[in-house]
């Protein structure tokens, strides 16, 4: 409280002043020299005339799934993308070995595959919270 304040009136007594709103300047996140930094608005006379836009200048639009190549995938690469995908999902970070072994993995069987992956997922269900990989 500051000095300059009237002292507060006795207790269950009402005030007879009222204060005052607080000063644009006496409230949080702003300061004094904020408004002089703030330029107003461009009038619409002072924009810069932009002509037509060329098709290359939009952002592609997202791909279509029937546009993807219909190439079929080799069998370790669709593993070892699981793998992956079951590790992310349980929240495992790559570390620089990771890579070859996710590739060893990925050359067993899928009987083998799908033991390891139901094990990562069996290990992050029952293991402690973590936050996700991203």
């Amino acid at each position: 409280m500051s000095l300059y304040c009237p002292a507060p009136p006795p207790y269950g007594a009402v005030p007879d002043y009222v204060l005052a709103p607080p000063r644009a300047e006496d409230r949080l996140n702003t300061c004094a020299f904020a408004t002089d930094l703030l330029l107003p608005p461009p009038r619409p006379e002072d924009r810069l005339p932009l002509g037509p836009t060329h098709p290359y200048d939009r952002p592609l639009p997202p791909p279509c799934p029937e546009d993807r190549l219909q190439a079929p995938m080799a069998l370790p690469d669709r593993r070892r993308l699981e793998i992956q995908a079951a590790l992310t999902a349980a929240g495992v970070a790559p570390a620089d070995g990771d890579a070859a072994a996710v590739a060893e993995l990925a050359g067993l069987s899928d009987t083998t595959v799908r033991a390891v992956i139901d094990w990562i997922g069996a290990a992050a269900r029952t293991s402690w919270p973590r936050p996700h990989a991203v």
